[in-house]
């Protein structure tokens, strides 16, 4: 597993780009073809497989770093990333890592549910402050507030699908109910 986040990870970053891009595209058609009960259960595996991959490239790593670091000053890596171009990439690379749970989670979530979207967001940033916390605590790494905040932003960003998803619906609802109508007169 190690060996395969070195390898996405090396990367340029315009074929990280577009391989994100791409998966963004490819789970919102799915989304579009796919309903009912298949979808559900197809975003309940892949809810699941995105923590799975969360915790494995965060928290199960290995052997920990030794040293407890906290980093609590939020949007810091911007500054060193005006020295170290490297830097950006782990911004993104945190915002990568989530959206894929922000893609999924929402169409997983039963539809009793109000506010799938906001559901999410706020299990995604809880699920990367329980992986900063570990970080920290069993020293694997630095504790950072910046990783909450990408990571955030990646489940944002993946759950904007979802919006993208029940505008679309809505929309051809409305002009499905239009035609129908106009077909009676």
């Amino acid at each position: 597993m190690f060996q395969l986040r070195q390898e996405f990870y090396v990367q340029p970053m315009n074929k990280i780009y577009l391989e994100v891009a791409a998966m963004y595209l490819f789970w919102l058609l799915a989304m579009f073809i796919i309903r009912g009960k298949v979808r559900r259960v197809t975003a309940i595996v892949f809810s699941a497989l995105s923590v799975l991959l969360i915790l494995l490239l965060t928290v199960y790593r290995g052997s920990g770093s030794g040293t407890k670091e906290i980093n609590l000053i939020p949007f810091i890596t911007f500054t060193y990333a005006t020295v170290e171009n490297e830097m950006y990439r782990m911004l993104f690379m945190n915002v990568a890592l989530f959206i894929p749970f922000g893609l999924s989670l929402p169409f997983a979530l039963p539809d009793k549910l109000r506010h799938k979207y906001l559901f999410t967001v706020i299990s995604g940033a809880l699920i990367s402050v329980a992986v900063e916390a570990s970080q920290y605590f069993f020293n694997l790494g630095r504790c950072e507030t910046d990783d909450v905040l990408m990571n955030t932003l990646g489940v944002i960003i993946g759950g904007t699908a979802f919006l993208i998803n029940c505008g679309v619906s809505r929309l051809t609802g409305f002009i499905n109910t239009k035609r129908q109508r106009g077909n009676k007169e």
